[in-house]
Parts: C-alpha cells; structure tokens; sequence
C-alpha cells in the first residue's frame, strides 16, 4: 500500500476538466493575440497549473491543432531578428575576430537604439557568458 502511495504521481490525483478547458482558451486566446508577451505569461500559467497538478500537459498540447502548436511555439521562440544576432555573435566567437564582433556589436546597439531588439532578448538566448565573451572580444 505504502508503494502504491510512492509511485503514484499527486498530480493525477488532482487534474480538473475545467481548467484543462480554460489552459486551452488562454493558448488559443495568445495565439489569437499574436503578443510574445502573452504567450510567455500563458506558458508560466501553463507551468504553474502542471505542477500544481491540474492539467496533464500532453493532454493539453493533443488537444491542440498542428497548426495551433506550431503557432504557438512560434510565439514562444525568440524574435528571428534575436536569432539573428545570435547566430552573429557564435560566429564572431568561433572566430575571434575583434574587428568582426565590434561591427556586430554596432548593429546591435543601432537595434537597440531603434527598439527592435533588447540585450536582455539577445542574453536570454545566447547565455550571459557567451554575452559576456562577445562583449569582450568587441571592445577589444
């Protein structure tokens, strides 16, 4: 009995149809939005509910449509212009070229300047020690 306690998950214990059904309109109201930042807040949402134990995740992303998952995973990914920079600065430290990284670094800062970018979109992606390395390999 008490390894039956042990094995089995709480959380299979607790899931609730309801909110099963609303975690589904939030997805789809994200997606709906097309907003990054709703997305992002209805994943934490998402998080919070599986770990507390009321959804079941996979059951949740099967009730979706291809093209709703692939839609909101989109949503979730970083900005291609982030993916971008990234993929610049990888290449600038694989080379370690200063002169290269410092006419990244201008590009960045123009995006920056712009508001089409942040540092922090471009750290969340690339790490803050990759960063950290290419902003010194840039400043020379």
């Amino acid at each position: 009995m008490l390894e039956n306690a042990i094995t089995r998950s709480p959380a299979q214990t607790k899931l609730d149809p309801a909110t099963h059904a609303e975690c589904l309109e939030f997805v789809r109201s994200a997606i709906a939005s097309n907003d990054r930042t709703t997305a992002h807040d209805i994943a934490a949402v998402l998080k919070d509910c599986y770990q507390q134990g009321y959804i079941d995740r996979a059951a949740i992303w099967a009730d979706l449509s291809e093209t709703e998952q692939q839609q909101f995973q989109e949503l979730l990914a970083p900005p291609p212009i982030v993916r971008e920079f990234v993929a610049r600065i990888r290449e600038a430290l694989g080379h370690q070229s200063p002169a290269v990284a410092g006419a990244i670094q201008t590009d960045l800062e123009r995006a920056i300047d712009c508001g089409s970018i942040s540092a922090a979109d471009v750290v969340a992606v690339v790490g803050a020690v990759e960063f950290a390395e290419f902003d010194r390999l840039a400043c020379g």
